[in-house]
C-alpha cells in the first residue's frame, strides 16, 4: 500500500511529490516520460498575458475568475509555493531570481523580449531594461541558435546588440552539436577557457554577452563565473529550442530534493486506469512489460499536463476525455469550436482550457458539481478553468497548484472531522 502516489513527472507533479515527501508520505511518482521541464524555458511564468503585475494579476483573478486554478488556491497559497520553489534551487546552488511583484523582460532566441517572473540566475543577466551593449554569440554547430538573426530584431527593437559566431574548440570525436551535448563540453574547464578567451575578443565595448542556455549541466553557476572572468562582461544564458538544458537543471534539482526526502520516480509507467470504491480511489493501473501494474494507494495526485502532456485527449467524434482516472472534463464548446480560425487568434484556441473542474481542495469534480474522489487532487494544467498557454501562466500554475495539491493531500485523513 502507498500513502501516496503522483501521476505525472511535470513541474506540478514535482511539486506536489515534494510536498507529499517533506511530510514524510514517501510518494511514488509515475510517469509516462519527462514533463514539459525537459522542453520549456526553464523560466517561471506566472502572468504574461498582460503589462501587469504578477501579483496585481493574480489579485484580479482570484475576484473576478473562481474557478481560475489560481484563485482555488489563492494568492497566499502562490508565494508560499514559490517561496518554498527557491529555497530548494538555492540549496541545490542553481537560485531562481524575481518573483511577484514585476517581470523581468528576456531576449529569446529569436530576438523577441518575453516578461517571466522568476528565473535561473545564469539568465538574470539578460534583461534589457538593463540598458548597455550586449552580443549574442553562438556556434554555426549548433542547430537553431542564430545570433544574427537575434541581435538584428532585438536592435530593430532599440536594444543595443549584435550577434557573433564563436569557434568551437577542437572535441574528442565527431558528435551531433545539440544543447546537451554542447552543454557536457562547457562542464570541462580547458573548453570553456577557450571560449572566454574568444568571448573577450568579440565584446567589444559591451557589457553583457548571451550565449545560448548550455553553460554546464552539473554547476552552471561556475560556468557562468569563469565565462564572467574570462570576457570581462557579464554573461546570460537565452532559452535554445528543445532539449532545454535549464528545465534538464530543474527537473534534477527537484527529482534530488524528492528522493533526499524518501520519494521515488518511476519514469515510463503510464497510468492507464483507476479503481475505486465509492468516493475513494483505492487502486491504479500502470503499463509495465506484458502486464499492468496494480498500485494501492491511499492518496493521489493527477498532474498529466492536460492537453499538451497527453493527459486530456480528444478523438474525431469530438470527445474529450481525461486519460489515467477517466474524469469527467469540463469543455466549453463543441467539436467545432475547438479552435479559432487563425493559428495566432489574440483569443488563443477553446481547446486548451479543457480539464478538470476542481473544487477548493483541488478534489476533481463530477457533473454534479460534487468530489467524484475524496483522496485525489488535481493540479497544473490538468485542471480547468484557464488557458496557461494563452496567459503565458503554464509554470506558474504548475508550481502553485502542485505545491498546494501536495500540501491538501498531506493532512488527508488527518482529522475525522473532514477528509483535507
Amino acid at each position: 500500500m502507498h500513502e501516496a502516489i503522483v501521476i505525472g513527472a511535470g513541474l506540478s507533479g514535482l511539486m506536489g511529490a515534494l510536498a507529499l515527501a517533506e511530510a514524510g508520505l514517501r510518494p511514488l511518482v509515475l510517469a509516462k516520460g519527462h514533463g514539459a521541464t525537459h522542453w520549456a524555458s526553464g523560466t517561471i511564468d506566472l502572468w504574461g498575458k498582460d503589462e501587469r503585475s504578477p501579483r496585481d494579476a493574480l489579485r484580479s483573478i482570484v475576484t473576478a475568475r473562481p474557478e481560475h486554478p489560481y484563485a482555488l488556491i489563492g494568492v497566499d497559497a502562490v508565494a508560499d509555493a514559490l517561496a518554498r520553489f527557491r529555497a530548494v534551487t538555492e540549496a541545490a546552488r542553481y537560485p531562481y531570481v524575481g518573483g511577484m511583484d514585476h517581470s523581468v523582460l528576456l531576449p529569446t532566441a529569436a530576438g523577441a523580449l518575453r516578461p517571466v517572473a522568476l528565473l535561473p540566475i545564469t539568465m538574470a543577466a539578460g534583461d534589457v531594461r538593463a540598458g548597455g551593449e550586449m552580443v549574442i554569440a553562438g556556434f554555426h554547430e549548433l542547430r537553431d541558435f542564430y545570433p544574427p538573426l537575434a541581435a538584428a530584431n532585438l536592435a530593430a527593437q532599440g536594444i543595443a546588440a549584435r550577434g557573433v559566431y564563436l569557434q568551437l574548440p577542437p572535441v574528442p570525436r565527431v558528435r551531433d552539436f545539440g544543447p546537451r551535448t554542447l552543454a557536457q563540453l562547457f562542464d570541462d574547464p580547458a573548453f570553456r577557457k577557450q571560449i572566454g578567451r574568444q568571448l573577450r575578443q568579440q565584446r567589444g565595448s559591451a557589457t553583457r554577452i548571451g550565449l545560448p542556455a548550455v553553460l554546464g549541466v552539473r554547476d552552471p553557476l561556475g560556468v557562468v563565473a569563469d565565462l564572467q572572468l574570462l570576457s570581462g562582461a557579464q554573461v546570460f544564458e537565452i532559452p535554445t529550442l528543445p532539449p532545454s538544458v535549464p528545465g534538464i537543471r530543474l527537473f534534477n534539482v527537484l527529482r534530488a530534493a524528492i528522493e533526499r526526502s524518501g520519494g521515488r520516480l518511476q519514469i515510463g509507467s503510464e497510468v492507464i486506469r483507476a479503481e475505486g470504491v465509492g468516493h475513494i480511489l483505492t487502486t491504479l493501473c500502470s503499463e509495465a512489460a506484458a502486464r499492468e501494474q496494480q498500485h494501492r494507494v491511499r492518496r493521489v495526485l493527477l498532474a498529466t499536463g492536460g492537453i499538451a502532456g497527453g493527459g486530456i485527449r480528444t478523438n474525431d467524434a469530438g470527445l474529450v476525455r481525461e486519460t489515467a482516472l477517466d474524469l469527467p472534463v469540463r469543455m466549453d464548446v463543441n467539436h467545432a469550436g475547438w479552435f479559432a480560425p487563425r493559428f495566432l487568434d489574440p483569443g488563443g484556441h477553446a481547446i486548451y482550457a479543457a480539464g478538470v473542474a476542481a473544487d477548493d481542495r483541488l478534489r476533481p469534480l463530477g457533473v454534479d458539481g460534487w468530489p467524484v474522489y475524496e483522496n485525489v487532487a488535481v493540479a497544473g494544467a490538468t485542471l480547468a478553468g484557464a488557458d496557461t498557454l494563452r496567459e503565458r501562466s503554464r509554470t506558474g500554475v504548475a508550481i502553485a497548484t502542485g505545491w498546494a495539491a501536495g500540501r491538501m493531500l498531506a493532512a488527508y485523513g488527518c482529522d475525522a472531522t473532514r477528509s483535507y
